[in-house]
């Protein structure tokens, strides 16, 4: 037996052990650093007033919806200058599209292509030579793929470090740190940022490193345009005339010859038109935070449900909160802690009771009681109402 063989084994010596473990480790390094060098370089980042987002090309991968909308615009626009979409000559070039079910206006520069189904929605994203020979950009609109929430990260982690690190149970998008704005014009960064999740719902948490963020809601701040001061549209989509924020007269708001003199434009009250005091612009505000947590008003649905077709209505809001999300554990939780609901139920049970004991008197064979869902339907409108 040679030691210098390592036995009857014929293994390397240890030197040769040493070398090759060295080798193995320089190669090994060396391919870990190509990787990461090469990741990097892929992984391109688009800024934009959403925040910090991943270049990519989304496409739906969603089967079970009942339909798919495309966002079209012209491939030309950027911040500064809009391209207007002909909605007719648009619809001319789309009849030759397979899958589309109607087209809708999206405002001036925008127009929505609704598809019956995913693969047909894939195929249109992709296409090309269509997009590029009409100058077009499709895209999915944010909030049929998207949803946001809010984290707090120390102000020390960079935008692309957040967007890079990261983890949580479905794909990060983006992220968006807020800053507030200084006495000296300089923007200082608030540890609270906007993260854009790919999916439906938003996870409970994410996770830098080891750290745990819980995962808010965001309620996004209410759309005021600043031409007429309306609500739900921008400036850029406005058809109406130009309307002073101050005194609601039909003229810019540097225009103002009675800046002192105070006149809503939506409500006439003693405040500008952009006043956080405006009773409508209160109102509005309040139905989007009662729409994000899945919340109306009991006494509302009570009046809605005497109305024609109510029926139709209130199954759409709760066929769209299904038990499983939070939206719609939010709706089932307050169903079962409202008065209102449970005291209907209870004189409705009472009422079917009653009928029962009636039939049964007046019958001289006892059967199973027969009553529709409608009739308990109506049974339940007329407790809410009494």
């Amino acid at each position: 037996m040679s030691p210098g063989r390592g036995g009857a084994g014929g293994g390397p010596s240890p030197m040769e052990t040493d070398t090759a473990k060295t080798t193995t480790k320089r190669r090994n390094k060396d391919v870990s650093d190509t990787e990461v060098t090469s990741c990097k370089q892929k992984m391109t980042y688009i800024q934009s007033r959403r925040g910090l987002f991943r270049d990519h090309n989304p496409i739906y991968e969603d089967l079970t919806k009942k339909e798919y909308p495309v966002l079209l615009q012209s491939a030309s626009n950027d911040l500064t200058h809009k391209v207007p979409m002909d909605i007719l000559k648009v619809n001319g070039i789309l009849k030759e599209i397979t899958g589309v079910q109607y087209v809708k206006a999206a405002g001036n520069f925008f127009v929505k292509v609704y598809f019956g189904c995913a693969k047909d929605a894939n195929a249109f994203l992709l296409n090309k030579p269509v997009l590029q020979a009409n100058t077009w950009k499709a895209t999915i609109p944010y909030d049929s793929i998207e949803c946001q929430g809010i984290i707090r990260a120390p102000v020390d982690l960079s935008e692309e470090t957040l967007l890079e690190d990261l983890k949580a149970s479905c794909k990060i998008l983006g992220v968006k740190r807020f800053t507030k704005k200084q006495d000296n014009g300089q923007y200082k960064p608030l540890p609270t940022v906007l993260v854009t999740f790919m999916a439906s719902s938003r996870p409970d948490h994410v996770i830098y490193d080891h750290i745990w963020m819980p995962v808010q809601e965001y309620i996004r701040p209410l759309l005021q345009c600043f031409k007429c001061y309306k609500f739900g549209h921008g400036s850029g989509a406005c058809k109406s005339t130009q309307v002073c924020s101050i005194c609601s007269a039909g003229h810019f708001y540097k225009e103002c010859t009675t800046p002192s003199d105070f006149k809503c434009s939506n409500c006439s009250g003693p405040h500008s038109a952009v006043s956080y005091t405006c009773p409508v612009k209160a109102e509005k505000n309040a139905q989007i935070k009662n729409k994000i947590n899945g919340k109306f008003s009991y006494a509302t649905a009570a009046a809605v449900a005497v109305t024609p077709n109510s029926s139709n209505n209130l199954n759409s809001k709760i066929s769209k909160s299904p038990a499983k999300t939070p939206h719609g554990r939010a709706v089932i939780a307050e169903i079962i802690n409202s008065d209102i609901v449970m005291n209907a139920i209870t004189k409705t049970i009472i009422e079917l009771m009653k009928r029962k004991d009636v039939k049964n008197t007046s019958s001289s064979t006892s059967g199973p009681l027969a009553i529709s869902s409608q009739t308990i339907k109506e049974l339940l409108v007329t407790s809410f109402t009494t």
